[in-house]
């Protein structure tokens, strides 16, 4: 069966762009009357500002996946990037990431092994 067959990100770029950190909020409800109420909650939220960049063009479908941008409180920003697409019954999509200057990040770097282009 051909189809497109997106990969993504290696597992150590997946966890560095999905990494989350827990917040406190304190909210303040208003009732009518004019009572209030505060209250705390703690929620999991990103590190990271995600901005959708592009799209994979698929080989039988209009679009495959979202490209992202992803920039961290620090400053750092990283883009995903189509590093290789071997074919195996249609293109398999290994997604990388590259730093705000274009250049790959090598901890984000498929090897030649798991993707097959040798």
């Amino acid at each position: 069966m051909r189809m497109d067959q997106y990969i993504g990100l290696n597992p150590w770029a997946s966890k560095l762009v999905s990494r989350k950190i827990k917040v406190h909020d304190v909210v303040t409800r208003t009732f009518p009357g004019g009572k209030r109420k505060s209250f705390a909650v703690w929620r999991k939220i990103p590190v990271a500002r995600i901005q959708k960049i592009g799209t994979i063009p698929g080989a039988w479908t209009s679009s495959v996946a979202d490209l992202h941008r992803y920039t961290f409180p620090d400053g750092r920003v990283y883009e995903e990037y189509v590093q290789v697409k071997p074919w195996s019954g249609g293109p398999c999509y290994f997604i990388a990431l590259k730093d705000k200057s274009g250049v790959p990040v090598p901890k984000s770097l498929w090897s030649d092994e798991e993707h097959g282009c040798v």
